[in-house]
């Protein structure tokens, strides 16, 4: 869709033009462009444009992208025109994402019925409409790089303020394969949740076609990721939660009696901590206790207890405590409030008690992700409060087939959140990555302050779902927003486009 002046107003500046002569100082507006040396692409795809009917321009240096309905489209930026607010931009064009069996990507096609030699002299216009972008209104005339005009199309200047920060592109630079202008990217490539030697195993964002399960990804990061059934995926998923019980504790069997709940004849909670009121709101009742035992090396037993409680308005309430058995003494760590995701054991024989977070309506809550040390004599030590830090996450804890956390000094790597552990949330200077030991002194991870940086970018939202650590004990980074995989360890890169994952019409 080419975004054209009314036919009326072409005519009225046709006729101004003839009859007043002084209108022709107007071509002192005019700005000489030319046709780029390099090459340049749409979502991996390189164009010809010396045949598109819309060429690509360059001024001032600054590469110039056609405004018209394929790229407009391609790229999921929205546009609209009228006589009264002119050319408005901004995020959300092109095709909506179909998550349903058989939607079909749209393909990019362009016009190729032009003909641009790259030694012809090129002139284009500013716009005498007003321009506004992501709400932004743009005084073209006082710009830089303003927006042209050239064959009644308008052009966009694709400087990272107006591409990236306003409408959400990426632009990525190759000295071989020149410009590539990414945007409007369905996310097919979802969390990575295993690994083996060779491949990444990863969830899908979106499935389009019966049959298909996950994906898995060479970790060479140079070869196309592979749709697996179904079936296959079912079984790797099997084998995964194997993993992860192994890692989560031992399942046992937990007996209710009239006055609590028992584990191997000694009390771990009272008949009320175990039941809820008949009085509560929704109809509320226990649906299950489970129960999983950690047995340590020093004679201590740990077990880790799981409440839920439904109501009947189709949601649950899951709630966990931690139980510390030392003969026949029982205290609960009340520091734990949240599930047991990783036993670590140390030199000097006391553990690092891990949680990944408390899950709530499909969130991490704020403040849960927590590390305490348990010492040989039943002691309990919190590091969110020994370093007042909000949260705490050791790295690879998820990672079922990474078996030892530690390196050969004893220490534990771990990411903190940079906000305080007094209730307020204050930022503090701390976020990052450091090295913890058991006397609970810390060294600046410098390698990894790079990675940690990702944190604060839009287009990696959470380190906490993008950020995985293999059982090779490299960084694996989703960024989620282009399909982009980038081996944090080694420096190198995956990037994929949708409709390589996607059936294209």
């Amino acid at each position: 869709m080419n975004w054209k002046k009314p036919l009326a107003w072409l005519t009225l500046c046709s006729i101004l033009v003839l009859c007043f002569p002084a209108v022709t100082q107007a071509a002192a507006g005019d700005k000489k462009v030319r046709l780029p040396d390099f090459p340049v692409l749409i979502n991996g795809q390189t164009l010809d444009n010396q045949k598109l009917k819309y060429p690509f321009f360059v001024y001032k240096d600054i590469t110039y992208l056609p405004l018209t309905w394929e790229y407009t489209r391609a790229l999921a930026i929205a546009l609209s025109f009228d006589q009264e607010k002119g050319l408005q931009l901004g995020r959300g064009g092109g095709q909506l994402s179909g998550r349903f069996i058989g939607w079909k990507k749209e393909a990019f096609r362009p016009d190729l019925s032009g003909s641009n030699p790259q030694n012809r002299a090129y002139t284009a216009t500013l716009p005498d409409f007003p321009v506004t972008i992501s709400n932004s209104y743009i005084d073209d005339g006082s710009e830089p790089f303003p927006l042209l005009e050239w064959n009644d199309v308008t052009y966009l200047p694709l400087t990272w303020k107006y591409a990236h920060d306003m409408l959400g592109l990426e632009l990525v630079w190759d000295e071989n394969k020149g410009l590539n202008v990414i945007g409007g990217q369905q996310q097919v490539l979802g969390a990575i949740y295993y690994d083996d030697k060779d491949y990444l195993y990863m969830y899908p964002e979106l499935v389009t076609e019966p049959g298909r399960g996950g994906l898995k990804v060479k970790k060479s990061l140079e070869e196309t990721p592979i749709w697996m059934t179904e079936e296959e995926t079912g079984e790797l998923r099997k084998r995964v939660e194997e993993l992860e019980r192994k890692n989560a504790g031992e399942p046992i069997s937990l007996e209710t009696k009239d006055d609590g709940l028992y584990y191997q004849g000694l009390r771990l909670m009272t008949k009320e901590q175990m039941t809820v009121s008949p009085g509560e709101a929704g109809m509320a009742h226990i649906r299950e206790l489970k129960g999983a035992r950690f047995g340590l090396s020093s004679g201590i037993t740990l077990v880790s207890v799981e409440k839920i409680t439904a109501y009947n308005i189709g949601r649950s309430l899951y709630e966990y405590r931690t139980f510390l058995i030392l003969g026949k003494e029982v205290s609960e760590i009340m520091e734990l409030k949240q599930p047991l995701d990783r036993i670590i054991a140390n030199d000097d024989g006391s553990f690092w008690l891990v949680s990944n977070g408390m899950p709530t309506h499909g969130r991490i809550m704020g403040g849960s992700r927590r590390i305490a040390q348990l010492d040989a004599k039943g002691n309990v030590r919190l590091a969110n409060e020994a370093l007042n830090e909000s949260d705490i996450v050791a790295p690879g804890v998820s990672t079922s087939g990474l078996k030892d956390l530690l390196t050969d000094d004893g220490k534990l790597l771990i990411y903190r959140s940079g906000i305080s552990n007094d209730g307020k949330f204050t930022p503090k200077d701390t976020q990052g990555y450091y090295w913890l030991d058991t006397g609970f002194n810390v060294t600046k991870a410098d390698a990894l302050d790079a990675l940690a940086k990702e944190e604060s970018s839009p287009d990696r939202p959470s380190l906490y779902k993008s950020v995985y650590m293999g059982s090779d004990r490299k960084f694996y980074l989703l960024r989620t927003k282009n399909n982009t995989i980038f081996n944090y360890s080694d420096n190198k890169t995956g990037r994929w486009y949708d409709y390589e994952f996607l059936t294209t019409p």
